[in-house]
């Protein structure tokens, strides 16, 4: 690995916006973006309890359970993606913790 490919590794600018790129609209739509439009399609493809008649009634249970779990997956992966920028963050800050403190211990030689 060169410097050059080294040097961009630890560029804490770009570590942070990676991870606002996830979350923010940047340039264009990010993925929570697209997500949070998405969030509303579930809640409109339920049924009412009663929507295909009594034969019905199980099948009508049944897509609402499956309906609610792709609610779930939307909601958990939208807090999953806000929780991977708070963590690119926290590197972005512990490289420069680390860096800071490298150079104060080479000061000291």
């Amino acid at each position: 690995m060169s410097q050059d490919e080294a040097a961009r590794i630890h560029r804490l600018s770009a570590i942070r916006a990676l991870g606002d790129a996830l979350v923010d609209d940047v340039e264009g739509t990010s993925p929570v973006s697209h997500l949070d439009q998405v969030s509303d399609f579930p809640e409109n493809m339920r049924m009412g309890p009663w929507a295909m008649g009594v034969l019905g009634w199980p099948l009508t249970k049944e897509h609402d359970k499956i309906v609610g779990y792709a609610e779930n997956t939307v909601y958990s992966t939208i807090e999953g993606l806000h929780d991977d920028r708070d963590r690119l963050h926290m590197v972005a800050d512990n490289i420069q913790t680390v860096e800071n403190r490298n150079v104060e211990n080479v000061r000291r030689l």
